[in-house]
């Protein structure tokens, strides 16, 4: 299978079914950002960066608007639009759940290898552990990848992360993928790890910095940074 559509589609998996998690981590939390509350994510790697605006409907549910940019080698450029809601549904004590259903739009031009040039669908169910010291995430999602590439329309992933605090202000990342291989002719999972840290200078600043590293050549080593900014 070409580079390029490969690329793309294992990126928008990395997105985990729509908007990117929490940087540096592929799998999603339940966080949300309270009534009225806005954020907005900025992060990148090698050859792709995103932006995320998350406002707060609720005090458990987000609306989220993901912006991508990406660089296939070949062209590059926007990719396709992300819009998600994040639900936090269940709550009891540390244990938490939610729902994430999101949408892609064929904003991307699919011809350079920058989009699906279809609108794809699909949702992240979540389950978190949280406590003063540590944080334990889980996620279940499922992809419908409509696409012109001739790619598998049905993707899975399956992750799991910690997140153990250092310090009040200081969070490592340990986070592991097991993803659907969208090439039909392929067999087998790609899977990636990524560790790395999360820093919070306030209540409404964080930076990161994360190191992917991945079992297929397209995803395989990259070195990410993002801030994140509250209001």
């Amino acid at each position: 299978m070409a580079r390029t559509p490969l690329v793309v589609a294992a990126l928008l998996l990395a997105a985990a079914g729509a908007a990117r998690a929490e940087h540096p981590l592929v799998t999603d939390d339940t966080g949300t950002q309270g009534r009225g509350g806005w954020q907005l994510e900025l992060n990148g790697e090698r050859d792709r960066a995103d932006a995320v605006l998350s406002y707060g409907m609720r005090e458990n549910i987000d609306l989220q608007l993901g912006v991508p940019w990406e660089d296939n080698g070949t062209h590059s450029g926007v990719g396709d639009l992300v819009l998600d809601l994040k639900w936090r549904f269940y709550e009891s004590g540390p244990l938490k759940a939610g729902l994430k259903p999101g949408i892609t739009l064929p904003t991307g031009r699919d011809a350079q290898g920058l989009g699906n040039g279809r609108v794809t669908w699909g949702a992240i169910g979540v389950l978190a552990y949280e406590q003063e010291s540590y944080v334990l995430l889980g996620n279940v999602a499922y992809r419908h990848n409509r696409n012109t590439a001739g790619e598998r329309t049905d993707l899975m992933r399956v992750s799991g992360a910690v997140l153990p605090s250092v310090t009040k202000a200081l969070r490592l990342v340990l986070d592991v993928a097991f993803d659907t291989n969208p090439d039909p002719a392929a067999d087998g999972w790609l899977r990636q790890v990524v560790v790395g840290f999360i820093y919070s200078v306030n209540k409404d600043f964080d930076f990161d910095v994360g190191y992917r590293r991945a079992n297929d050549p397209a995803v395989d080593r990259a070195v990410m940074a993002g801030v994140t900014l509250r209001w």
